[in-house]
């Protein structure tokens, strides 16, 4: 079960940037030092504990965020590794209320990329302190001093250098630790540097430096200011403490330096960890609300008080089924203390057991507190965000987690006939896994949609429906919802009469139809007077004529935006019945429909296009060249957001468009807005394409 550790003997931490800049690396790393596993993982050769997925091996990058916690030097840290590849970045998001505090590789070869650009953003917005790890110090063409730019020009939060490299490249061989100005050199994969002299070609340049950092830091204290100003000696513990305190506060971020996959300088990050990043009771208060209330009130990280606690992952697990896996923010839970889930207003079962997540293994604890990252088993009705707390008068509600809206959509359909409940549940699990992927069916087609952030994210998914669930599926291009209306004026009879040998059925309706303004849906209005038609016969014809409108004259899509007026009409004392005249008014509507100029209608989705400001002479011919229409733009920071409107058929390829245009920087969201006439020659198309299939059967 492990040692019990105090609050401000835990840490926990997340691993946030940019794919491939070292995240996973670093962690296996971490893994290997602190004897979690007897050999160094390597994402590249699939040995990762980190990422344990089929489809995180095969394509050699993480896409669901996955958990550790180790012991190290009397701390127990808790380690979160996240995506950084574009498709899978709203997985990072969602663990961002989790995590006290962030560690920010970047790759020593290729600088801050845009992915980190992005995440490091979030960090700042969420009050996260972080610190930067330049990685890939042994890599050909790595630079310190350049990486080291790009974080001074690309990220929100001031660096403060606390490590130098000795060496580069081949001869790449340690770490300066400048406050304690020792060098740690490394002979081996042990992951153990070797404390010595500072190199004699290095010991200018960390003179100088170590004066820049020790006065940056002594900024954030006013005591250790003065003393500093006044020419006396700063000790070494003073120091640690000025870096904690201007880290936490956001102040400033450190940046450290190593070779992970060499296993350089992971130590010294550890170290970091413990000396300079905040124990839970150090972070930020969580807001939150009571159910009912919009008043926010803060909630510190604190063992005292009730129990509260948010869902931050979902996990499928082939042998322990559903994984629910959240962080605590306050109070203690044992595994028999029974849980209110606030978000949904229900009381769940006992636990009966609580587990440590260790990558694709559940560990029994025999309890957590706040601060821990837990998870329970089998407890299906508990999702993704939900908050939870002990009982319901003591109810906080945290936040809903951060999403992204999806940007690419598929019709999706299993392969095999018969089954279709099969698939459904298929999907329905992976979206508990991915709260980034959604699933829903769309009515007026009758297909199942499946849509995401990106193309990897949707391809992820069907391969771990079909390992996990022995899922075959097929995607396809999502029909578009087309719509009818008229733009003309008519006056028809419909008159509905069959004899039959017995009693007949008779009914006559004369209307009038016109267009109403787009949006404002149908109207029928009643203008019979003198009884020639029964008024228990009335409803009838507005049925019929509501039916004929679910398949238009066109393409057999719904009609929308029309006013129906009963005028006149006559009937059969015997014959007369609520079907006859059903069938009238159907019969009245298609006839009145074809003479009042029927037309086309497309949806229009309203977009927002945020990219790089070099990048917008390029979208706005983008949207141009796809039948759109730019509203505006607005400067948003670092970004540019575009707004416009584009017909939804034009939108298949923006995803895929928009990223490789603006080199994997842009990115969109996108809502329906309203329905607009189709041009002439692209509706005549689509009239004879729906005819085509119509007779095809």
């Amino acid at each position: 079960m492990g040692k019990n550790f105090e609050i401000g003997q835990k840490r926990v931490v997340g691993f946030v940037g940019h794919a491939s800049s070292g995240k996973t690396s670093i962690c296996e790393a971490i893994l290997y030092n602190t004897k979690n596993n007897d050999r160094l993982g390597s994402v590249d050769q699939g040995q990762s504990l980190m990422d344990y997925e089929e489809e995180e091996q095969k394509r050699k990058y993480s896409v669901l965020s996955s958990f550790f916690d180790v012991e190290y030097k009397n701390t127990k840290i808790y380690f979160v590794d996240t995506p950084g590849n574009s498709n899978f970045i709203p997985d990072s998001n969602t663990i961002l209320p989790a995590i006290g505090s962030a560690i920010v590789p970047v790759d020593g070869v290729d600088g801050v990329k845009y992915q980190t650009e992005v995440m490091c953003d979030r960090l700042k917005e969420a009050g996260i302190p972080y610190a930067c790890f330049i990685t890939k110090l042994d890599k050909e063409h790595c630079d310190f001093d350049k990486a080291l730019e790009s974080i001074k020009n690309l990220l929100p939060v001031e660096p403060v250098v606390i490590q130098l490299p000795i060496g580069k490249e081949d001869s790449f061989t340690g770490v300066v630790d400048i406050l304690a100005q020792k060098a740690y050199t490394y002979s081996d994969a042990s992951g153990k540097g070797a404390a010595g002299d500072i190199p004699a070609d290095l010991a200018d340049q960390v003179e100088t430096l170590r004066a820049e950092t020790v006065e940056r830091l002594v900024e954030g204290d006013d005591e250790v200011m003065m003393k500093y100003l006044e020419g006396e000696e700063v000790t070494d513990e003073e120091l640690m403490d000025c870096l904690k305190k201007g880290t936490v506060s956001g102040q400033f971020c450190p940046v450290l330096c190593g070779s992970p996959t060499k296993n350089m300088g992971v130590d010294l990050l550890c170290d970091f960890i413990v000396k300079a990043l905040p124990a839970p009771n150090e972070e930020r208060p969580r807001l939150a609300t009571k159910p009912g209330s919009e008043e926010e009130i803060e909630v510190p990280v604190s063992t005292d008080g009730p129990f509260a606690a948010q869902i931050v992952k979902t996990l499928s697990d082939p042998f322990a089924g559903k994984v629910s896996i959240f962080r605590i923010i306050r109070g203690v839970l044992k595994p028999d203390d029974a849980i209110y889930n606030v978000t949904r207003d229900s009381k769940e079962k006992a636990p009966g057991k609580l587990y440590a997540v260790r990558g694709k293994k559940q560990v029994p604890v025999d309890g957590a507190e706040a601060g821990d990252i837990v998870a329970v088993l089998k407890m299906k009705d508990l999702g993704t965000g939900d908050s939870l707390s002990d009982v319901e008068a003591n109810g906080l509600l945290f936040p809903e987690l951060p999403e992204m809206l999806p940007m690419l959509h598929y019709a999706v359909g299993p392969k095999s006939q018969g089954e279709e409940e099969k698939m459904t549940t298929g999907i329905q699990k992976s979206v508990e896994e991915d709260s980034n992927l959604h699933f829903w069916r769309e009515d007026q087609t009758s297909q199942f949609i499946l849509s995401g952030v990106g193309q990897a994210q949707i391809d992820v998914a069907m391969e771990r429906m079909r390992r996990k669930y022995n899922v075959e599926v097929e995607l396809t291009p999502p029909k578009v919802p087309y719509r009818e209306t008229i733009k003309g004026k008519a006056e028809v009879q419909g008159k509905f009469k069959k004899q039959t040998g017995g009693r007949g059925q008779y009914g006559d309706c004369h209307i009038r139809v016109e267009p109403k303004p787009r949006g404002e849906g149908f109207e029928f209005v009643d203008s019979i007077v003198g009884g020639v038609i029964p008024r228990q016969f009335i409803p009838a014809v507005e049925k019929g004529v509501v039916e004929a409108m679910v398949r238009g004259e066109l393409t057999g899509s719904p009609v929308q935006d029309v006013r129906v007026e009963l005028f006149f009409g006559s009937f059969h004392t015997v014959d007369s019945s609520e079907n006859a005249f059903k069938s009238a008014g159907r019969m009245a509507w298609r006839k009145a429909m074809l003479e009042a100029n029927p037309v086309l209608l497309e949806p229009i989705h309203k977009i927002t296009i945020s990219v790089p400001s070099e990048y917008m002479g390029d979208v706005y011919g983008y949207i141009s060249s796809h039948r759109g229409k730019v509203l505006g733009s607005e400067e948003k920071g670092k970004l540019t957001e575009i707004y416009a409107e584009v017909p939804q058929v034009e939108m298949g390829s923006f995803n895929a468009d928009i990223r490789a245009m603006t080199g994997d920087r842009g990115s969109f969201v996108a809502k329906f807005e309203h329905y607009e006439e189709v041009p002439g020659p692209i509706a005549e198309k689509i009239i004879e394409e729906a005819a085509k299939a119509k007779e095809e059967g």
